[in-house]
């Protein structure tokens, strides 16, 4: 690997990891930041020391933007998720019509299809119960429910900028 890019990935782990350390500590004095710093950069070093063969490329600096957004934007959905299931079991008259389904995704890879299909089945009235290649076999509570499944796609594939095919 190029000794530039194992340079740069350090200190991009270096980095993050201080801002994680600051937000920790809640304090930017001069002890706590050299502090940081150098646990930052020794944790990095190891980690990546440890850890480069199995990191994945397409976990970006975009990504790691993007990626609390993405946990905000899928909590709230397993929040509404959640409010919706409880009202269906709550219901006297317990208004469920659960079925299967497949669901053919346009994710390139199994990566992102894997974090596609968790994400379905995070989300409470869903629940992938199968995935070969790009169909995925999906349990539902209710048909509403089937509307979550393309909304998660969407929202993984804005994470990492896939464009449906085709």
């Amino acid at each position: 690997m190029d000794k530039s890019l194992v340079f740069r990935r350090k200190l991009f782990l270096s980095l993050i990891l201080l801002a994680f350390w600051v937000i920790l500590t809640a304090a930017v004095a001069l002890y706590n930041l050299v502090l940081g710093a150098v646990v930052s950069a020794l944790v990095a070093a190891i980690s990546l020391l440890i850890l480069a063969r199995v990191l994945d490329p397409r976990i970006s600096l975009l990504v790691i933007i993007k990626l609390p957004l993405f946990v905000l934007v899928l909590v709230w959905e397993i929040i509404k998720a959640n409010i919706d299931v409880a009202l269906i079991i709550l219901s006297p008259r317990l208004p469920i019509d659960p079925g299967i389904t497949e669901y053919k995704t346009f994710m390139p890879d199994d990566f992102t299809r894997t974090l596609f299909a968790d994400a379905v089945t995070l989300t409470p009235g869903t629940i992938t119960v199968d995935m070969e290649d790009d169909l995925l076999t999906v349990h539902y509570l209710a048909p509403r429910h089937l509307e979550t499944i393309f909304a998660r796609e969407k929202l993984v594939a804005w994470l990492f900028a896939v464009k449906p095919s085709g």
